[in-house]
């Protein structure tokens, strides 16, 4: 699932080196938020971290945003 999506990281929901968590982290924000769009995983391999974005914060491709890559999609 190799994709390059654009984001703000002012839009980000949640950041943290290990993946696990941050889908612990992402469980806890989907029971906590209603109504809420897919949630998605990326990995930001400049600071080797996974940040946690509403799939619905994306961006198009702009120097507004920036490229990650997409690990997991969460519904």
């Amino acid at each position: 699932m190799e994709e390059t999506v654009f984001f703000n990281l002012g839009n980000a929901l949640a950041s943290k080196r290990d993946p696990k968590e941050l889908i612990k982290e992402a469980q806890i924000v989907k029971d906590n938020r209603d109504p809420l769009g897919k949630l998605v995983i990326v990995e930001d391999e400049k600071n080797e971290m996974h940040i946690l974005f509403e799939l619905d914060d994306q961006l198009s491709a702009s120097d507004q945003g920036e490229a990650f890559k997409v690990k997991q999609i969460i519904e």
